[in-house]
């Protein structure tokens, strides 16, 4: 009877902690995402996309001072330079935070969302346990899912 009370006790007191660590991970990475951010670095990889493969055929790498994002609470405004192409605009952005099987453990997985402009996987820092805590490095990939495209990664910089 008492090993029950005590595992019951123990489940109570786990399950509640176990959402409150994924809800601070998420607030954790908005506080960092917040700020004006400059770009140093960009990939353009082209080729063909399915859901499972890539096949490259060409990649272009641009690096510099080429842009920046600056994100508020609700909205980002956003300018930089891609292949000689100015992206500018702002709009509202969403980061939604899930927990992906990773061998034995379970990872942070983030997605940025800019309006219906991009969708961005994110990469804070190193990509280490908590490392989307006061992050100062991120990476920004968006990648097509069939046919010819362009996937760019963006790697940025806190200022």
């Amino acid at each position: 009877m008492k090993t029950s009370t005590k595992f019951c006790l123990f489940t109570s007191l786990l399950i509640p902690l176990s959402f409150l660590s994924c809800s601070n991970d998420e607030v954790q990475a908005e506080n960092s995402l917040e700020g004006l951010w400059e770009i140093n670095r960009i990939n353009s990889r082209y080729g063909t996309f399915t859901e499972t493969s890539f096949n490259p055929t060409e990649t272009v790498s641009d690096s510099g001072q080429l842009g920046t994002f600056l994100f508020g609470e609700e909205t980002v405004d956003y300018s930089f330079m891609r292949n000689d192409s100015l992206f500018t605009g702002d709009g509202s952005w969403t980061l939604d935070l899930e927990k992906v099987n990773a061998g034995f453990f379970k990872v942070n997985q983030f997605t940025l969302s800019i309006e219906d402009q991009f969708l961005f996987d994110v990469t804070f820092e190193d990509d280490t346990k908590n490392a989307e805590k006061k992050a100062t490095n991120i990476t920004l990939v968006e990648t097509p899912t069939n046919g010819f495209g362009v996937s760019i990664e963006l790697f940025l910089e806190k200022k």
